[in-house]
C-alpha cells in the first residue's frame, strides 16, 4: 500500500511541471502597431522667374488683368527682390484696369461698349452689353442691328434673324444697310436671314 500511494505522489509530483511548462511556452498575442500615416511629399513650389516672364509679357501687351494674376502668384515666390516687384506690378495693374473699366449706365453706354466689343469679335461681351442697351431702349433700331449682326456672328441665326426683322421695322433703310454691311458678307446667304433681306419691299425703291 504505502508503495502504492508513494507511486501516486510522485506521478502526480511530476504532472505539475508539464502544466507549468505548458503554461510559460505558449506564446501571448502580439499587439499590432499602429500604422503611421506617411505624410505626403511637400509641394512644388511655383516657378517665380517664368511667372514673372510671364506677367511682363501681359503687362506689356495691355492685357492687365491676366498679368497681376501672374504677379500675385510671383509675390510667394523665394527672390525677396523678384516679389517686390511683382508686388508693384500687381498694383500697376490694378490702377490700369480701373482706370479702362468704363462707366455704363445708359443705353447708348452699353451699346457704345458693345459695338466696341463686337468690332474686338468678343462677342459674348458684346451681346450682354446689347442686350443691355435694348432692354433700356426697345425701340432702338441701330441696337437691334448690332445685337443681330453679334448674334449672327457667334452662329446663332434665328435669333439674329429675329433682332434683324425688328430692326428694318422699325427703320426699313436697315435693309439695304445689312446687304452693303462688309460684316454681314457672310451672313447674306443665311437663311431665314437671306430671304429677309432679298424679299422685295416697297421701302428699297
Amino acid at each position: 500500500m504505502k508503495k502504492t500511494e508513494a507511486r501516486s505522489r510522485k506521478s502526480t509530483a511530476k504532472a505539475k511541471p508539464a502544466a507549468v511548462r505548458a503554461a510559460v511556452t505558449t506564446p501571448a498575442p502580439k499587439e499590432r502597431k499602429a500604422q503611421v500615416p506617411v505624410p505626403a511629399p511637400p509641394s512644388v513650389p511655383p516657378n517665380q522667374p517664368e511667372l514673372f516672364e510671364k506677367g511682363i509679357a501681359l503687362f506689356r501687351q495691355g492685357r492687365f488683368t491676366e498679368a497681376r494674376v501672374f504677379f500675385e502668384k510671383a509675390v510667394e515666390g523665394p527672390i525677396i527682390e523678384m516679389a517686390s516687384a511683382a508686388r508693384a506690378h500687381a498694383r500697376m495693374c490694378e490702377v490700369r484696369v480701373e482706370r479702362a473699366a468704363p462707366v455704363v449706365t445708359t443705353a447708348e453706354d452699353h451699346y457704345n461698349l458693345g459695338v466696341a466689343l463686337l468690332n474686338q469679335r468678343r462677342l459674348k461681351e458684346a451681346e450682354t452689353h446689347l442686350e443691355e442697351a435694348l432692354r433700356l431702349a426697345p425701340v432702338g433700331d441701330h441696337i437691334h442691328y448690332a445685337l443681330a449682326l453679334s448674334q449672327g456672328l457667334s452662329g446663332d441665326i434665328q435669333r439674329a434673324c429675329q433682332n434683324l426683322r425688328r430692326a428694318i421695322e422699325i427703320q426699313p433703310r436697315n435693309r439695304g444697310q445689312a446687304r452693303n454691311d462688309p460684316d454681314f458678307a457672310g451672313l447674306l446667304h443665311q437663311q431665314p436671314i437671306a430671304a429677309l433681306l432679298f424679299m422685295r419691299s416697297e421701302a428699297d425703291s
